[in-house]
C-alpha cells in the first residue's frame, strides 16, 4: 500500500474567501496595472507593449483568439490603455472596460490599405506620445509572434528610433504569486478536474479506446460543470476551443514516453495508464494526473509505483517558503537516486500553473526562484520503464506560509486506481 502524505489538507476542505463571480474583478486588474506602471517608472520606461495574449488578458481582461492578425496592448506609465485590433475584433474589445484607446486596422496584411498592422500600431503609439528618439519602451517581444503565417516588422523598426527593451518579467514575475481571488479559481478548477477524472475512470473498460472514454467523460462532466456554475462560469474561450473541463489518457508501453502518443485498439489487461484531467475556471487552470493499471498489478508494477509515490511525497515535503525551486528539485532527484532509479528520471519535477498550463517558475535544478506563499505548482516526478510503462502522478500544490496545500485530492493509492480486467 502506498504511503499517503500526512498533514496536507484536502483542497475542498480549505476555507477560501467567497467571491461573487468566478472571474477576476476589474479592481484587481487595476492594482496589477499600478504595479506594472511603478515598475516601468523604476526602469525609466514610458510604456509597456504586450503581444502575448495571456499577458494582455492578465492586465486588461481582454481575452482573444490569436491568429495571423496582430493584436497588441500598450500600457503607458499614466493615461489610458491602448490596443491594436483588426476590424473583426472591434465589438469584442468593448467587453474590456479598462481599454479606452482603440486603433482598428482593416485586415492582415493590409486589407487593401497598403499599410501593415504594425504601422497602424506605430500611429497609436505616436498619438500617445510614445514614438521617436528619447523614448524608452518596454515590451514582451520585439514584434508580433510568429503565428499562422504572420510576417511583419519588429516593434523597434516602426518607432522612429525609440529604444525598445524586452522586459516580460514586469508581468511574469507578479504572476508567479497568486492573489486570494486567483487561488479561489485554482481551487475551483481542481474540483472540476477531479470530477472529470472520476467520470473517466468509471467509464474505463477492457476494449474501450482512449478517444471513446474521453468523449464519454467530457460528455458527462462538462454539462454538470456548466449546470452547477451557471452564469458565473467563464473560461475566456469560444465553444470547445477551451473546454470547461477535460480528461484523457494514454495506455500501454507508450506511457514509458513522458509525452507518449495515443494507441489504437482499446484497453488490454496489464496496460499501464497515465491520465490527465483539469478544468478552466475564470481562465485559471489546474493539473491532475494519475498512474493506473488494467487488472491485477504485478510485483514489478507495484515496485515502480511505490517508488514514484516516494518521489512525489519528497516533492510535497520540499516545497516551503524561502527555499529555491532548485533545492526542491534536488531533494526529489535524491529520493529517486536513493531508490536506485536515477536512470528512469527524464524530466524535472514540476512547473507553475495559473492562466497557462505551464508557466514560471519550474521545479528544476537550474531555477533559482525562491518559493513564496501563493505560488501554484504541479508536483509530478516520473519514472519511465521501457517496455513496461510510465509512472507519474501530478498534483496541483499551493505554497503556504509553512509548507504546501495539496489542492487536488483524487486518490493516490494503487488499489483505488485499478481498472477491472
Amino acid at each position: 500500500m502506498a504511503t499517503e502524505v500526512a498533514a496536507l489538507p484536502r483542497g475542498d476542505a480549505v476555507s477560501a474567501p467567497r467571491f461573487p463571480m468566478l472571474r477576476i474583478e476589474d479592481a484587481e486588474r487595476e492594482a496589477r496595472l499600478r504595479a506594472v506602471r511603478a515598475a516601468l517608472e523604476g526602469r525609466g520606461c514610458a510604456a509597456l507593449v504586450l503581444f502575448n495574449p495571456v499577458r494582455i488578458d492578465y492586465l486588461s481582461g481582454f481575452s482573444h483568439v490569436s491568429t495571423e492578425r496582430p493584436m497588441a496592448l500598450v500600457v503607458p506609465t499614466d493615461g489610458d490603455l491602448g490596443v491594436l485590433i483588426p476590424l473583426l475584433e472591434q465589438e469584442h474589445v468593448a467587453k474590456a472596460p479598462l481599454i479606452r484607446r482603440i486603433k482598428v486596422y482593416p485586415e492582415y496584411p493590409g486589407g487593401g490599405s497598403g499599410k501593415h498592422p504594425l504601422v497602424h500600431f506605430a500611429d497609436l503609439l505616436d498619438e500617445l506620445g510614445l514614438k521617436g528618439r528619447g523614448k524608452r519602451i518596454a515590451c514582451d517581444t520585439d514584434g508580433y509572434i510568429d503565428l499562422n503565417g504572420y510576417v511583419g516588422p519588429t516593434l523597434s523598426a516602426v518607432l522612429d528610433g525609440a529604444t525598445v527593451v524586452e522586459a516580460r518579467e514586469i508581468v511574469d514575475k507578479p504572476r508567479q504569486v497568486k492573489s486570494p481571488a486567483e487561488l479561489h479559481l485554482v481551487r475551483e478548477s481542481c474540483k472540476w478536474g477531479n470530477l472529470a477524472h472520476r467520470v473517466m475512470q468509471d467509464r474505463m473498460a477492457v476494449g474501450k479506446t482512449e478517444i471513446e472514454v474521453t468523449l464519454e467523460a467530457m460528455g458527462e462532466a462538462v454539462p454538470l460543470m456548466l449546470k452547477t456554475l451557471g452564469a458565473t462560469y467563464g473560461s475566456g474561450g469560444r465553444g470547445l476551443r477551451s473546454a470547461p473541463c477535460s480528461a484523457g489518457f494514454i495506455a500501454g508501453a507508450n506511457t514509458a514516453l513522458p509525452h507518449g502518443m495515443r494507441r489504437e485498439g482499446g484497453l488490454r489487461p496489464g496496460d499501464c495508464i497515465i491520465t490527465g484531467a483539469g478544468a478552466n475556471v475564470g481562465g485559471y487552470q489546474s493539473e491532475l494526473e494519475r498512474t493506473m493499471i488494467v487488472g491485477e498489478p504485478s510485483a514489478q508494477f507495484r515496485q515502480y509505483f511505490e517508488a514514484m509515490i516516494v518521489a512525489q511525497n519528497a516533492g510535497f515535503a520540499a516545497l516551503r517558503p524561502g527555499r529555491t525551486c532548485a533545492e526542491a528539485e534536488a531533494e526529489v532527484s535524491r529520493a529517486i537516486a536513493d531508490q536506485g532509479y536515477k536512470a528512469l528520471q527524464r524530466h524535472h519535477t514540476g512547473h507553475g500553473l495559473g492562466l497557462e498550463g505551464h508557466e514560471q517558475p519550474f521545479i528544476d535544478l537550474d531555477d533559482q526562484t525562491v518559493l513564496e506563499p501563493g505560488m501554484v505548482l504541479s508536483v509530478e516526478p516520473g519514472l519511465y520503464v521501457p517496455g513496461l510503462g510510465g509512472f507519474r502522478h501530478s498534483d496541483t500544490v499551493i505554497v503556504t506560509a509553512d509548507g504546501c496545500e495539496l489542492a487536488t485530492y483524487y486518490p493516490r493509492d494503487l488499489e483505488s486506481l485499478i481498472v477491472p480486467a
